[in-house]
């Protein structure tokens, strides 16, 4: 039956919400879905055929859109030992939106000969797992000469006593200054007179208090001692102290398993040198040696000759230069700034230099670069900060130079560098317009607002009115208010997002205690994890990357010092300075002193995020709020 014309219609307000939940619920999940669209892994190795004991770079290469990034997955390597080098972060910006793109870059060093398949290499972003084609690897036998007798090695002197097998440990220097480095050297000694069972397990020393680097490769060669040949095999490791005082390299332990088949019945020097430590079976004796610890002190850097902009960074050889993609540009035409530090040192502390703001320029952050080198055991590095300039006059400018200070352990001074100024010409052009650029200072968010083409639904040619029944009034006003909302919407983020890109150190500092508890979350849910390293590595992210945030600083770079120094400028107690500290110690020695991580607990691991949990909420709500 008709409705008679002119009845007012009643609305189902239930069918109302029900309509509008499923609205706002389709257009969250087509938000996240474009955050996780588009993303590609690859992996690229060089060279592909290469002998036993050589080095081979493995480049894992991540590139979409996506809000944060982890570490690619391995596949097991047992036959190689791997080296992570360095990572290199960059944003690119476009009319189409923008696209991130990470490089993992890691060392091999292949142990036997083979063909070797490597496969999968994962990326997790978000809840979904991308997988990269598999690589193929041959291994060639190694054409170096075994070593001769004629490689003997210089070095300190030892005194033998006719021991088959031992291992000594030693330290290039035992006094040095703050984050210099320090080569320890481990040698294995054999003289060939015991077979072993199985390959010798090594266990690294624990180092509390130092950044810990391997230096490959390994180093081969004869020594005589007493008379008798011994073949050494070395392996160094850098250290680098974060703080002054007395500290000690604990011992290294390798683990042996011998062959003593048909020798139970000789009391020669064997059973002397075990002194019976052995099993009772006739086959394969377990023995363990150890080193001696090493005592370091480290010296504070020195306050004479300090300059005002010394930022804590150590090392010999630095050297800065600042570049661009181009010397001549339009107004509204971006322009790529570079800025590269090279040199010795430990690069992993190192935070950003002050970049000069240019004037005429707007100027944003659009990521980083960084390498690894350890050329004949020596740390050294390369870091580039890139920015994207955009100009908004026109006529001749000058870029400033860049300068920062450093120390230089060996000369024992301070010593300041500058690179120098460019010039660029700016064209006449259209003031910028619509280019919308997130602050990307996290290095792994980027974000784009707007873009510059929207689509048009044509107008059908012939209108005509149905005689069907359509949405109720209700719900058609409501979904036509929709559009209006979110345009309210958009304005009040737009005005907050101006607003942050105005004020980065405000919406660092805004969004500080919430990255934080996120970080503590994500770590509290790895601690089921065998190896816990990882989740100490999250834990530290969390405390230093909330430091930073709110002191509009590089979390890389962030020591406990200046934490503590800005901790008693806000006058926050001992009580929660000291639970930071210990949070932080148990942190490093996780993860620099390797073995450590794995001897813990998950109940310790939930411990310590729950302290970092109670210690910075209660710094933001009594202090920072």
């Amino acid at each position: 039956m008709r409705k008679p014309v002119g009845k007012k219609e009643r609305s189902n307000p239930r069918r109302t919400r029900v309509i509008a939940f499923l609205v706002a619920a389709l257009l969250l999940t087509t938000i996240d879905a474009a955050w996780t669209s588009d993303i590609t892994v690859s992996v690229t190795i060089a060279p592909n055929v290469a002998a036993v004991g050589n080095e081979v770079t493995l480049v894992v290469t991540v590139e979409g859109k996506f809000r944060k990034s982890a570490s690619p997955e391995l596949p097991p390597l047992e036959d190689f030992s791997v080296y992570e080098t360095g990572t290199s972060q960059r944003f690119s910006f476009g009319t189409g939106g923008s696209k991130s793109t990470l490089e993992y870059t890691y060392v091999l060093v292949p142990k036997k000969p083979g063909k070797y398949t490597i496969e999968p290499i994962r990326f997790r972003a978000g809840d979904k797992v991308y997988t990269a084609a598999p690589v193929v690897l041959e291994v060639l036998p190694s054409t170096a000469p075994p070593p001769t007798p004629t490689d003997s090695q210089p070095g300190e002197e030892l005194e033998g006593d006719d021991r088959p097998i031992f291992i000594r440990a030693r330290t290039d220097r035992d006094t040095v200054y703050v984050n210099q480095q320090i080569t320890w050297t481990l040698g294995f000694y054999t003289d060939g007179r015991l077979n072993l069972v199985r390959t010798p397990e090594y266990s690294p020393p624990q180092a509390e208090g130092f950044w810990v680097e391997d230096l490959p490769p390994q180093k081969n060669y004869y020594r005589q001692i007493d008379g008798r040949q011994y073949l050494v095999n070395e392996i160094k490791r850098g250290f680098f102290a974060t703080a002054p005082g007395e500290f000690r390299i604990g011992a290294a332990r390798v683990d042996l398993m011998i062959d003593d088949f048909g020798r139970r019945s000789r009391g020669d020097i064997f059973d002397d040198f075990f002194r019976g430590r052995f099993n009772a079976f006739g086959f394969g004796k377990p023995v363990s040696l150890k080193t001696d610890e090493i005592a370091i002190t480290v010296l504070p850097l020195p306050e004479a000759g300090r300059p005002a902009d010394f930022s804590g960074l150590v090392g010999r050889g630095l050297n800065v230069t600042l570049r661009t993609d181009k010397n001549v540009a339009q107004v509204g035409e971006p322009i790529n700034l570079t800025v590269e530090i090279t040199g010795v040192g430990n690069f992993k502390t190192m935070t950003a230099p002050e970049i000069p703001q240019p004037t005429g320029f707007k100027m944003y952050e659009s990521g980083s670069t960084s390498d690894l080198f350890k050329k004949d055991y020596v740390v050294s590095g390369r870091k580039k900060y890139e920015y994207v300039l955009i100009p908004k006059v026109e006529g001749d400018k000058t870029l400033p130079p860049v300068k920062m200070a450093y120390f230089d352990p060996i000369a024992k001074s301070y010593r300041t560098i500058q690179s120098s100024s460019i010039q660029v010409e700016i064209m006449p052009g259209t003031e910028e317009e619509g280019r919308r650029i997130v602050f990307a200072g996290s290095g792994d968010e980027i974000e784009v607002l707007g873009k510059d083409i929207n689509f048009i639904h044509p107008v059908p040619a012939v209108v005509e009115v149905s005689a069907r029944r359509g949405f109720p009034k209700t719900i058609f006003i409501a979904l036509h208010a929709l559009p209006l909302l979110a345009l309210l919407a958009s304005f009040a983020v737009e005005r907050r997002r101006r607003r942050w890109l105005g004020d980065v150190p405000l919406a660092r500092a805004t969004r500080a205690s919430r990255d934080a508890e996120k970080r503590l979350n994500g770590a509290r849910r790895l601690s089921g994890l065998e190896d816990l390293t990882a989740v100490y590595a999250a834990i530290s992210a969390a405390v230093r990357g909330y430091f930073a945030d709110k002191m509009n600083a590089s979390a890389p770079g962030l020591t406990m010092e200046s934490i503590e120094q800005f901790l008693a400028a806000k006058k926050v107690d001992n009580d929660t300075v000291e639970q930071l500290r210990s949070v932080l110690r148990a942190c490093d020695n996780a993860q620099y002193a390797p073995g450590a991580g794995g001897e813990r607990d998950a109940k310790e691991v939930r411990d310590t995020v729950d302290r970092a949990r109670v210690a910075l909420r209660t710094v933001e709500k009594r202090y920072l709020s």
